[in-house]
């Protein structure tokens, strides 16, 4: 289970738009949309046309955006709806497993319970907390029974308003 109890998917879904809008255009070139946001992962979505390379299927770096965009908007609905920080990336490593001819589908599980109460507690105890996730790149956001054509794994770090003004 996740934090979505202190904010609805709809209220998730409108601010990691909004954030991805106003400050990651990529996402807006890539045509993002989130697919679901539930209990249990985030998935989101984007064509293929837009993220195409020379052979026809997706760009890697596509993908690592699409995998990177999904972890973060775990880490910030790991993080709670009153984190007011940034939200980084500190290291990532992907492996590209079949080539992936259509949409672009990510799904990212959130953490347990335990370990989301945990990284809410390390950012109001120290300023910034960590989060490591694994996103799954595949066919219907690497659903059961399909295959998965690409594994993210990517260190998120939490760094509160105080703690970032000061780096």
């Amino acid at each position: 289970m996740t934090t979505l109890e202190s904010g609805t998917p709809e209220f998730w879904e409108e601010r990691l738009i909004r954030l991805w809008r106003g400050h990651i255009p990529l996402a807006a070139a890539m045509e993002v949309s989130i697919a679901r946001i539930d209990a249990g992962a985030l998935e989101l979505t984007a064509p293929l046309q837009p993220s195409a390379n020379h052979m026809g299927t997706a760009f890697g770096g596509a993908l690592q955006a699409l995998a990177t965009l999904a972890g973060w908007g775990v880490s910030m609905i790991a993080a709670g709806p009153a984190f007011d920080g940034h939200m980084v990336i500190a290291e990532s490593r992907m492996r590209f497993l079949a080539p992936v001819p259509g949409p672009l589908h990510a799904r990212c599980a959130f953490p347990p319970e335990f370990r989301q109460r945990a990284f809410r507690s390390r950012i109001a105890e120290r300023g910034r907390a960590r989060l490591d996730l694994e996103v799954i790149i595949g066919e219907n956001g690497g659903a059961s029974g399909t295959r998965d054509q690409a594994r993210f794994e990517g260190r998120f770090v939490a760094l509160a308003a105080r703690h970032a003004a000061a780096e």
